[in-house]
């Protein structure tokens, strides 16, 4: 690898010296530590590294505000949220959240 960018350096003696490279990584130290974080949960990932943290589900129309008001608190507090105000029924709108293994409010 050396050869190849022509790397060198000027040593004690003044002199243009090729270093040596005694180790190489294809993927970098933070891409491995990712990988070996994904392998370990197995994608559920506990809340703090989640990239959902929650998600607010509203169980009638009525509610519908205060989840709201409660969706902007959480934003603003850092918590990283998403919303399901369908009017829908609940066990099918908790399906997809549970299989993306994200925390439910209801």
């Amino acid at each position: 690898m050396p050869e190849r960018f022509d790397l060198t350096y000027v040593g004690n003696d003044g002199e243009r010296h090729r270093p040596v490279m005694l180790h190489r990584v294809i993927l970098g130290a933070m891409e491995r530590f990712i990988g070996v974080l994904i392998e370990h949960y197995a994608g559920a990932f506990p809340v703090w590294l989640a990239p959902v943290q929650a998600i607010l589900l509203t169980v009638t129309e009525r509610h519908i505000p205060y989840a709201e008001r409660l969706y902007h608190q959480l934003i603003r507090e850092g918590i990283r949220v998403e919303r399901d105000f369908r009017n829908e029924k609940l066990d099918l709108r908790s399906v997809k959240p549970r299989f993306k293994r994200s925390l439910i409010c209801w």
